[in-house]
């Protein structure tokens, strides 16, 4: 929606009561500007001031321009999702990056509630499949392909209905489609054994049901939980031969308007030694597609390299932005990287894993000094970087 547009249905908002709020709202559109670039958490407080301003942050049009005043690429207004043993909790990013500088102690973090469960679900299992524009896409159950769209900030939550799908899903993916205005999940289900056996089914808020996609160009064995950039979801997708070696790697992308896949350039063209030394993966950075490879043994002596595609689809402008030496990190930890967030200063705050049940901690990377600080003292089992919004996973748009 265009500046102009929104103006216009703004002053009809507020100034006649004629616009989709059923109220009058009795204030000027100058404050509801200044109101546009107050924080979420700030303005779910507000909402007891007066019936007014409740019905003006459950609007459609405020909303929109709510999120569109959250430039993920210009400041640090992430949160960290992050899932301990037994809770979810936020960290605010730039307190993070902070802990760089100075020794405070661990950082502060907040638990967030979550929703109460009918049947409840096996916590230690719960997934994050991902996150786009303050709604967290939780998998309850792997088994049954149980999703839940959640907003941490708005406490909102649905929990979708269970696909119908013959096989074990085989990849998730969660992202918004501005060309109809709408939030999809996508499930894939395919056979190990039988290449006729190959399902895509979509969920679009605004329908609340589930589709099979019918006319799928090509079915790329992608597996678990696909990347989410620029409203298209990625995969490193590793071809192996019949002895479990990887002799190709494509990096894989879904579009979720065109509803098709399309293959990626990688930023380097993997040899031989490469496919057997590196596992590379992908991830979204101020909402840049980023690449990375760690090594699959510290025995290689490899780095840990970053790229970044600065321009969505142009294969030159994938840029090299991080090069960590072997010898800077302890351990095993070169392996088991997993960059979340980049700082202003270049300061990349990181994900660890140390063992296969997916515990880990976080540590912040300075590569100018070429430094390493943890910074969680408690175990961390999945992350995702959201933003805090009015955006409700009932509809897509209102927040009640």
């Amino acid at each position: 929606m265009s500046d102009s547009l929104f103006s216009r249905q703004q002053q009809q908002l507020v100034l006649s009561g004629t616009g989709p709020s059923s109220q009058s709202l009795d204030f000027d559109s100058v404050i509801v500007e200044i109101l546009s670039w107050l924080p979420a958490k700030s303005l779910l407080r507000f909402r007891c001031v007066c019936k007014a301003w409740r019905a003006l942050f459950s609007d459609p049009y405020f909303i929109r321009r709510h999120l569109s005043r959250i430039n993920t690429k210009t400041n640090n207004s992430y949160s960290l999702f992050v899932k301990e043993i037994s809770t979810f909790r936020s960290m605010d990013c730039e307190a993070l990056f902070k802990c760089s500088s100075h020794d405070d102690g661990p950082v502060l973090s907040r638990e967030l509630d979550f929703p109460i469960l009918d049947p409840p679900f096996e916590f230690y299992y719960i997934d994050i499949i991902g996150s786009c524009n303050g709604l967290i896409c939780l998998l309850l159950d792997w088994n049954t392909s149980v999703i839940m769209l959640w907003n941490p900030c708005t406490r909102e939550s649905k929990v979708l209905p269970q696909p119908s799908i013959k096989n074990l899903p085989k990849f998730y993916g969660f992202g918004y489609d501005s060309t109809t205005d709408d939030y999809k999940v996508i499930v894939g289900s395919f056979s190990s054994t039988s290449s006729y056996e190959y399902v895509v089914v979509a969920y679009t808020l605004k329908t609340g049901s589930w589709r099979k996609l019918q006319s799928l160009n090509q079915n790329f064995r992608v597996l678990w939980h696909g990347c989410l950039v620029n409203e298209a979801l990625h995969w490193v997708l590793d071809e192996r031969d019949e002895d479990n070696r990887v002799i190709a790697s494509k990096l894989v992308s879904f579009d979720l308007a065109e509803e098709k896949f399309h293959e990626i350039a990688f930023p380097y063209s993997p040899n031989s030694f490469d496919r057997c030394n590196l596992v590379a993966r992908v991830g979204n950075i101020r909402n840049s597609l980023t690449l990375y490879s760690r090594p699959i043994s510290t025995r290689a002596k490899l780095d840990f390299r970053m790229w970044v595609m600065k321009e969505y689809g142009v294969e030159k402008s994938w840029n090299e932005v991080m090069k960590i030496p072997p010898e800077v990190l302890p351990g095993d930890y070169c392996k088991c990287l997993k960059p979340l967030c980049i700082s202003g200063d270049g300061v990349t705050l990181i994900e660890v894993f140390i063992d296969l049940e997916n515990r880990g901690f976080l540590i912040l990377y300075n590569q100018k000094e070429k430094t390493v600080r943890d910074v969680t003292k408690t175990c961390v089992s999945k992350t995702a970087t959201y933003v805090e919004t009015l955006v409700s996973p009932l509809t897509g748009s209102h927040c009640m």
